[in-house]
């Protein structure tokens, strides 16, 4: 199977998980919604040449190659969250860094772009 037939890996970080449970037990609206806008991206992986050149109104590129993945699209009114995302193309494999809300962004993304450099490297 050549490497564009393969399917796309979701693969958790630790942060990541600690900030789900979080999210599963204070906010599951917000936490339903990017969820159901990470499987979207997921789709829009699976169809597209290049992780890069992905493309939808929840999503947002960040620092370093991470991407933020809002919750756009869910009912109500929820407070602005993002799933910190980062796509390394050549083993098809979306790293899932953590989730947090717009106060927290700038502290997310100074935990997570440690991260996200390793993986650009």
């Amino acid at each position: 199977m050549s490497p564009d037939e393969q399917s796309w890996v979701l693969l958790p970080h630790s942060a990541y998980l600690r900030d789900l449970r979080w999210y599963a037990k204070k906010r599951p609206a917000e936490l339903s919604a990017v969820l159901r806008n990470l499987e979207r991206t997921m789709t829009l992986l699976a169809n597209s040449p290049h992780a890069r050149t992905i493309q939808a109104g929840f999503l947002h590129p960040e620092p370093h190659g991470m991407v933020a993945i809002d919750q756009r699209g869910g009912a109500g009114r929820l407070q602005e969250t993002r799933l910190y995302c980062y796509a390394q193309a050549d083993t098809r494999t979306l790293h899932l860094l953590g989730i947090g809300d717009k106060s927290s962004q700038k502290a997310d993304l100074a935990h997570l772009s440690p991260i996200a450099r390793t993986l650009n490297s």
